[in-house]
């Protein structure tokens, strides 16, 4: 899915003569990785008026997507922050039409969230970052001790604190991935998000992680469980 690039008429908080100019209106960092490093950098959709060369962001409605972290955000001008309840009603409603329509390709299976204003967006993608760099560090000492490593389900991952990857258990009980967990953080890697994890995998009745599979690995598992049931 390509990023969408309007032109149209911008307003100077100044109350300058109004200027024809370029905005993203969707972003797609996958595609476009240049777009997220113009979000982190506070660029994105930055215009300076002709007029009085102020500079200043478009106050306007935008959708942020990341494939690969399974992360979709609508941003929502900062002033419709009184209007929350309202706003969040209107991404659902949004989110169902273009999952059928312009996300078709994507196959989403994660929802979306939303924030107020690019300065909001700019944090999600900047704990995002956080968290990604976090993981790659414990895949590899996971790796480096001979364990498998798993990817969690990035969505259910963000939303309990946990990392992108973790070591594998030895099944797929939440106590043996919190003991792979331990053995990975008693080798001294200095990880909250992991301690976290193993933390609560302990806990008494905690359920099963949600490891992520990709297209592939889900039809080899759907193909295997297919035949034990004939079996």
């Amino acid at each position: 899915m390509k990023s969408v690039n309007l032109t149209e008429t911008i307003t100077c908080p100044h109350g300058c003569e109004e200027f024809e100019a370029d905005r993203w209106s969707l972003i797609n960092v996958t595609q476009d990785p240049e777009l997220k490093d113009a979000v982190l950098g506070g660029e994105l959709n930055l215009f300076c008026c002709p007029h009085c060369h102020t500079f200043f962001h478009s106050e306007t409605d935008l959708i942020y997507v990341d494939e690969e972290a399974c992360l979709l955000v609508f941003v929502f001008k900062d002033t419709d922050r009184k209007q929350q309840k309202a706003m969040l009603q209107k991404m659902q409603q949004d989110y169902q039409v273009l999952k059928d329509t312009l996300f078709k390709p994507l196959n989403l299976d994660f929802g979306p969230m939303c924030v107020f204003g690019l300065e909001e967006l700019k944090e999600v993608v900047q704990q995002e970052q956080e968290r990604t760099d976090e993981s790659q560090a414990i895949a590899a000492a996971a790796a480096a001790l001979g364990l498998q490593v798993a990817r969690l389900e990035p969505q259910w991952a963000r939303e309990n604190n946990f990392p992108l990857y973790t070591a594998a258990g030895a099944d797929e009980t939440a106590k043996s991935f919190a003991g792979s967990a331990r053995k990975v953080l008693q080798e001294g890697l200095k990880s909250p998000l992991l301690k976290h994890f193993a933390d609560v995998m302990q806990g008494e009745g905690a359920p099963a992680p949600k490891v992520y599979y990709d297209d592939t690995e889900k039809t080899q598992r759907s193909a295997k469980n297919h035949r034990s049931v004939r079996r």
